[in-house]
């Protein structure tokens, strides 16, 4: 995106570029060069107006190494790639290599490569990499890549700062815990204030990009001689000189300093199994001459030792797998007294399992996590509760738990406690909600691009008529004509946007009577545009529809959903169906559409949160039309096979 938006730039400088610019080829011999005039380290100007920086640097030496003379000439980065597309300056001295603009300049090999790192203090133990950054305060220079990737990371508090000099002062500060930025950048900053001894770099490089010399696209020759050059600078180390002169010396990540010590450590590891196995080979030898003259003691204590050694392995395997498990399990005796708690609830709850097991289970203060009451019953009575919610609050925060309780059986069926497994369900919750949410808002999105099609055609009138007003004012039909239209189409306007702000604020449950048919033709109005351009036709067949009492916003929530899977089962020239019939008891709406229809196996399903068979789905959409269908005392009814297409009849009891 960035790429495009610069050659645009670049097309749009060329038409209006000041002719000035020619005059920078005053010597044909002279190689006419670019730079940014503000990327420092790289190319800047200092305080002494003096062109400064690596890149400055490198072309200096380079110029000398190619027996060439060179001008280097300082300017805004957009007009250096415009100069250099319209061909009035040879080069520019550093610029990052990527597939769109390998389209437009040539390049020399590269001579860097850009990167974004993450530094810390050098005492930092706690952050090895940019997952660690979760949770912590990062800092960032303004505008730079590093800010789009701990955005897409998330849960990180990004810091901006105009510079990297704000940045590193602010971590040494402790004001940060990290900042992620430009490798070079970095390096050069570190070493300009002297705080090496300070900061590290931890984790690996990101978004490593190539760096090198651009010149015209077909220049050739010229871009050979920089190659050339470039290798024999690198070759009399006259390019490391100048490397380390701007970004100082490499500061390794922390996990190569921890290298040697893992060698070492695995030495002492292989060395010590070394020992242990000729100890073991030794025991093993000494423990048969034993077991040839203590022959039959020896298998009566082998059988005792490993009967002993299965009752233990049992009991904690017993004990590992409870501790494994996602949720925590509390069991009871039919007193109500603690058998087993396993790790997690020990976590959940906050409890001890030494200060826990064989104590009453409403003497440990489980009252505010758990129903005591249904508790009692499955303990005592054997009963079962499946998938219980109880909601809390502990210290600032909201918490739901979920939780089963189920009988304990011993022999012969005897009922001889219960077993409590729950788990904290607080973030799946909040999950459900921001997809309820994400899902009304694809909608939302549906719903404005309808609306903003049924706006075009008012605003076209009133603009029509202004056009004409300084024309016609004199016509007094026509005065007449715009006094009426125009308000009309205004207030048309204005109920357009009243009924979307009404859409988008969340509402409690507000029942009124309003026209069912109206409302189907008003909303089916807004994908007139997705209709259209997709040539569905669409058919109303009402017979003798009254007025129904509902929630108006809830019903048409559940149209625009209906309709929206619609269009998007139906072929091009598809048939989408609006039927409305009543009888005694009961009043159908019905939506038919001729699409690809739903599966035997999904149908059970497609009423299920979260479930959908489509790639980009949330598989709310009908989840909600059903929890606003029950709201309003209505049920739905789905009807569909495979490529047949699909009915669905929204049923409201005339009893509401």
């Amino acid at each position: 995106m960035r790429t495009k938006f610069i050659v645009c730039v670049v097309l749009i400088t060329l038409l209006f570029i000041s002719p000035s610019y020619a005059v920078l080829d005053e010597e044909e011999s002279m190689l006419i060069i670019a730079g940014d005039k503000n990327f420092p380290p790289y190319e800047y100007i200092d305080y002494d107006r003096e062109y400064r920086g690596f890149n400055v640097d490198l072309m200096r030496a380079l110029a000398i190494e190619m027996g060439i003379e060179i001008k280097l000439v300082p300017m805004d980065w957009m007009e250096a790639h415009a100069l250099l597309h319209a061909g009035k300056i040879d080069a520019i001295q550093g610029m990052n290599f990527n597939e769109k603009r390998a389209e437009i300049y040539d390049f020399s090999d590269e001579y860097l490569v850009n990167s974004q790192v993450c530094f810390v203090k050098k005492e930092n133990t706690n952050i090895f990499d940019l997952e660690n950054l979760k949770g912590k305060r990062v800092a960032v220079q303004r505008s730079d890549l590093a800010a789009y990737i701990l955005a897409e990371m998330g849960e990180i508090e990004v810091v901006f700062f105009s510079d990297l000099d704000g940045a590193f002062e602010q971590l040494i500060n402790d004001e940060v815990d990290a900042v992620v930025g430009n490798r070079l950048s970095g390096l050069y900053n570190i070493q300009k204030n002297r705080t090496v001894n300070k900061i590290k770099i931890v984790g690996d490089e990101l978004n490593l990009t190539p760096y090198g010399i651009a010149v015209q696209k077909g220049n050739t020759e010229l871009l050979d001689k920089f190659n050339k050059g470039l290798q024999k600078l690198k070759r009399k180390g006259t390019y490391q000189k100048i490397y380390e002169k701007w970004f100082g010396k490499e500061i390794k990540p922390a996990w190569r300093d921890l290298k040697y010590a893992l060698y070492t450590l695995i030495f002492i590891v292989i060395s010590t199994l070394a020992i242990i196995l000729v100890i073991f080979r030794l025991n093993k030898v000494l423990k048969k001459e034993v077991e040839k003259r203590t022959y039959e003691l020896e298998n009566i204590n082998k059988e005792l030792a490993a009967k002993q050694k299965i009752i233990e392995e049992s009991d904690r395997f017993k004990e590992q797998v409870l501790d494994c498990l996602g949720n925590g399990l509390i069991t009871f005796d039919t007193d109500g007294k603690i058998t087993t708690i396993n790790k997690n609830c020990e976590i959940l709850l906050g409890l001890e399992r030494g200060n826990t097991i064989g104590k009453q289970y409403d003497m440990i203060g489980i009252e505010k996590y758990f129903d005591i009451s249904i508790m009692e019953r499955s303990i005592k009575y054997g009963e079962i509760f499946n998938l219980e919610e109880k909601r809390f609050t502990l210290g600032n925060r909201e918490l739901t738990f979920s939780y089963t309780l189920s009988p304990l059986h011993g022999k012969n069926n005897k009922h001889i406690g219960a077993v409590l497994t729950f788990r904290n369900i607080t973030e799946i919750k909040t999950l459900r909600n921001k997809l309820a949410e994400k899902d009304k808002m694809q909608s939302l999105g549906r719903l404005i691009s309808g609306i903003a099609h049924e706006i075009r055609n008012p605003l076209t009138s009133i603009k029509t008529y202004i056009e004409l007003l300084p024309i016609k004012y004199d016509n007094v039909k026509f005065r007449e004509k715009i006094t009426q239209q125009v308000p009309a189409e205004i207030h048309r306007l204005n109920l357009l946007l009243t009924e979307l702000l009404d859409y988008s604020k969340p509402k409690k449950l507000k029942k009124e009577k309003f026209d069912l048919e109206e409302l189907i033709i008003q909303t089916t109005a807004l994908f007139s545009a997705e209709l259209s351009s997709k040539n569905i036709d669409v058919e109303y067949v009402f017979k003798g529809v009254p007025s129904i009492y509902a929630d108006r916003q809830q019903i048409k929530q559940i149209i625009i959903n209906l309709l929206i899977n619609s269009i998007e089962a139906v072929d091009s020239h598809g048939k989408v169906q609006f039927l409305v019939n009543e009888d005694e008891d009961n009043l159908v709406m019905s939506i038919v559409d001729n699409g690809k229809g739903i599966s035997e196996e999904n149908i059970d399903n497609v009423f299920d949160p979260f479930y959908t068979t489509k790639a980009d789905g949330t598989g709310l959409g009908l989840s909600i039309c059903y929890q606003c269908a029950k709201d309003n005392n209505a049920q739905i009814i789905i009807n569909s096979k495979k490529h047949q297409g699909t009915r669905i009849d929204l049923v409201f009891s005339k009893a509401f």
